[in-house]
């Protein structure tokens, strides 16, 4: 059994020799598979990162031109909004110079026409206060012609008392007097 034995174990020497062996050429293709895929696939990741890096410069580059195209094209609306306020505000004071000069002009008229009609009641004022005194005049100098009448007659009749006769004639004197007052000739 012996030799059964060292054969048995001679064949699963050789077998565990080949199976190893076999093994070991396998790991070894496939450790140089393993290289060809691995150096492909760095091969490759750098056409991609090259790739990629080319890519963001020029979205980089884009990115900068656009963001000077904005700023270029906001500056220009900038100005324009600035040029169009200050167009609007010279409009502004142009017309408020305007209309304060037609608030002096109608201001000046005004205080003329004022003036003109304040002259016209000061003259009409006058006129009245004169035809007024004249009135007046007339008035006292009619109450000073009555109080004369009224004293005279008094006096008259004063004196009329002591006679008695002479009495009725200077009532029917005083009634004529009466009517005719109206005339200053009596």
């Amino acid at each position: 059994m012996r030799l059964k034995n060292s054969i048995t174990y001679m064949g699963i020497s050789s077998f565990l020799k080949k199976l190893f062996g076999k093994a070991k050429e396998t790991v070894d293709d496939v450790s140089q598979k393993s290289e060809v895929i691995a150096d492909a696939a760095i091969e490759k990741g750098k056409e991609f990162g090259e790739k990629a890096k080319v890519k963001a410069d020029e979205m980089a580059k884009d990115a900068a031109e656009a963001t000077a195209k904005l700023k270029t094209e906001a500056s220009e609306m900038a100005d324009k909004v600035s040029a169009k306020a200050k167009e609007v505000v010279a409009e502004v004071k142009e017309e408020a110079g305007e209309m304060m000069e037609d608030a002096k002009e109608v201001g000046g008229k005004i205080k003329a026409k004022a003036s003109e009609v304040i002259d016209e009641i000061k003259e009409e004022a006058g006129e009245l206060l004169e035809d007024a005194k004249e009135v007046g005049g007339k008035i006292k100098n009619k109450v000073e012609d009555v109080a004369h009448d009224v004293k005279e007659k008094v006096s008259d009749l004063v004196d009329g008392e002591e006679d008695a006769p002479a009495e009725t004639s200077e009532t029917d004197d005083t009634e004529s007097t009466k009517e005719g007052e109206d005339n200053p000739a009596e």
